[in-house]
């Protein structure tokens, strides 16, 4: 526990967050943000984000849970995991949601610093800023995948001679074009691959995509498309 609220733990710092914030939002968005934050435990209880299994092993035989055991120390830090892994990979949801996701824990970060539950500022400064920019980046990635797939709909190649089911990480971006990266096949960047103009107005270098790629008499172009994640 942090020096600050050493009887705190993340399920009783959320409970006091979600509180506080009822006095000030309508019913429809106090949904919101318990959504998100049941979202967010989810992550943590799943994932046990910096612990090993020996330690969840042992916590969770005595009875015991990630939320229920650890303190709003744990917060900054496990915000990666939730918003960079957990919710474009994870969770099925609306654009709605995905920003909800990055406005509410932007807030509970700001809460924490400002209840001194968390000593660092600095790795709650960072996780603000990831937070702001999920809030961004994870709805105009939805749109993305809802493009795509309304594009291969239309255009999905049916001939081909080599096909790649992978990860692939945006590596550079041209109007109506992309250049990906393979993540485990060993290529190297592939492209021009021909997308809508919005998709390559929205996409950005860095963003990873799940699915397949194939290559054609016309050079490279994507099949399948699963996922889009920031």
């Amino acid at each position: 526990m942090t020096k600050g609220s050493p009887n705190k733990t993340i399920d009783h710092v959320f409970e006091e967050f979600l509180a506080e914030q009822e006095a000030r939002l309508s019913p429809r968005t106090l949904r919101k943000y318990d959504d998100v934050l049941d979202l967010f435990r989810s992550c943590l209880e799943r994932y046990w984000p910096g612990h090993d299994q020996e330690e969840y092993n042992r916590i969770t035989a005595a009875g015991g849970t990630f939320c229920g055991t650890f303190g709003p120390e744990e917060l900054p830090d496990a915000l990666d995991e939730f918003l960079g892994y957990f919710m474009p990979h994870k969770v099925i949801a609306g654009k709605e949601t995905m920003k909800a996701a990055g406005t509410v824990t932007k807030k509970l970060m700001k809460w924490l610093l400002a209840k001194g539950y968390v000593d660092d500022a600095e790795a709650l400064e960072t996780a603000k800023e990831r937070a702001g920019d999920a809030a961004r980046d994870l709805p105009a990635a939805r749109d993305v995948v809802d493009l795509l797939d309304a594009y291969l709909d239309e255009h999905a190649p049916e001939r081909y001679s080599r096909e790649i089911e992978d990860h692939f990480t945006v590596t550079r971006v041209e109007p109506g074009k992309l250049w990906l990266q393979p993540f485990t096949s060993g290529d190297s960047s592939i492209g021009p691959i021909p997308v809508p103009r919005e998709v390559s107005r929205t996409c950005q270098v860095g963003w990873d995509i799940s699915g397949v790629a194939v290559k054609t008499p016309k050079g490279w172009r994507l099949a399948e498309v699963w996922n889009v994640s920031p």
